[in-house]
């Protein structure tokens, strides 16, 4: 997972904390499981000019090396998020996730933001690509639409996210996808068209790389997504 210009390969309960509006992005190299937590800075009353204005010093959390209390806490307090989250207790779940959020904080240190002006021109670049990927995409249009020349685009993506420019758009067609296969009753080749691919045959060969398995597959095998 890599978080501004810090990477670090997640083990088991591990956790990374990502405050608002910092770029980010996480990819596996194999099968894994993991829980991913996105929630408004809004519900971490406590924190909220704090998730705005600093970011940590560090935003993973390793737990071999972390102290007890947080090895103990953290998995209780994200038990304790997934099963108040599910049920209507809304109040509570906001309560364990402030716990969490407090416990990963007490860990390292806070320093205040430091936003390059690159910045601004990545999130303008995530937030087109987010918006538009279900459609036809290729640097060159992305380029053009944004005024930015394409071979600027291309180094933004291997410096900030860790990938090409290809390799993002795929990951966000295959996410929106396995989405829709375990949430939907839609027919497969509705769902990659709305996904954005240019084939099926396109399609079942990233999907194969990606989760290991059909589509076909992952939507018999897997647990619904809730």
């Amino acid at each position: 997972m890599t978080v501004q210009s810090h990477s670090h390969i997640l083990k088991q309960h591990d956790v990374a904390l990502v405050f608002p509006n910092l770029i980010h992005s996480y990819f596996c190299t194999d099968s894994c499981l993991a829980i991913l937590c996105i929630f408004a800075p809004i519900h971490a009353k406590e924190y909220y000019h704090l998730l705005h204005s600093h970011e940590p010093g560090s935003p993973f959390f390793d737990a071999e090396t972390s102290a007890l209390s947080y090895q103990q806490d953290i998995p209780l307090a994200f038990e304790r998020m997934l099963l108040y989250g599910s049920k209507p207790s809304p109040d509570i779940a906001i309560a364990w996730l402030n716990l969490g959020v407090a416990c990963l904080l007490s860990q390292t240190s806070i320093i205040p933001r430091n936003d390059h002006g690159d910045t601004d021109i990545v999130h303008q670049i995530v937030r087109y690509i987010s918006l538009h990927f279900k459609e036809p995409l290729s640097l060159e249009l992305l380029a053009k639409k944004l005024h930015f020349n394409k071979y600027y685009i291309s180094r933004v993506f291997a410096e900030k996210l860790n990938c090409n420019f290809y390799e993002y758009i795929n990951r966000l067609r295959l996410d929106f996808a396995a989405r829709q296969l375990k949430e939907t009753n839609l027919r497969i080749t509705d769902i990659w068209q709305g996904a954005g691919f240019p084939s099926q045959k396109t399609f079942n060969r990233n999907f194969l790389s990606c989760y290991h398995m059909t589509p076909s597959q992952y939507r018999k095998i897997l647990p619904p997504i809730s």
